[in-house]
């Protein structure tokens, strides 16, 4: 069986396969657009992002926006990175082959880049309040930083990294005897 024939036999992992693309390219054109702006804000400040009534920005206040932007596309690599990783998980279920070494070293890659994507969402948001304030905007709040949901999320897949760690332990000492 050849891995089409089992994504088409499995309209979840067909699902998964076509979303999980999509979300890689959108990720990827995201990441190209912040960091086009990164020069953009140096060279023509307020009048790039369409708000003239900011002119002329600071230096400060330039160089505060151009962090921010290098720490959401920082972000966003993450994002995408998180994304690759479980398109190869994907894969080798189409392939029938889901209990590898190389997964349970996805699943924990993938654990450490949701919880440096929630640690890293902290310090991000407190400069964009910071900035939001230093332009004359109220920035609202920072309820959004920290999100518990990811932080059960990087636990859960350092659990499923063990669990597929030892499944492949298991199957290569089954393997061994027979």
């Amino acid at each position: 069986m050849t891995i089409s024939d089992t994504r088409t036999k499995d309209p979840l992992l067909a699902v998964a396969t076509v979303l999980i693309w999509l979300i890689l390219g959108v990720t990827a054109f995201a990441g190209i657009i912040v960091v086009i702006c990164i020069p953009g804000v140096i060279l023509f400040g307020a009048e790039f992002v369409e708000a003239p009534q900011l002119n002329p920005l600071s230096t400060e206040t330039k160089v505060l926006i151009c962090g921010l932007l290098a720490g959401v596309a920082a972000l966003l690599y993450l994002f995408w990175r998180f994304f690759r990783a479980m398109q190869g998980i994907v894969r080798s279920v189409g392939e029938g082959d889901p209990f590898i070494p190389v997964n349970a070293d996805r699943l924990t890659q993938m654990a450490w880049m949701v919880l440096a994507m929630n640690i890293a969402a902290i310090p991000l948001a407190a400069l964009g309040l910071h900035i939001a304030r230093l332009v004359g905007e109220n920035g609202g709040s920072m309820k959004g930083a920290f999100d518990l949901g990811g932080i059960i999320l990087a636990i859960t897949l350092f659990i499923l990294a063990r669990v597929f760690r030892q499944g492949a332990a298991m199957r290569n000492d089954l393997e061994g005897t027979v």
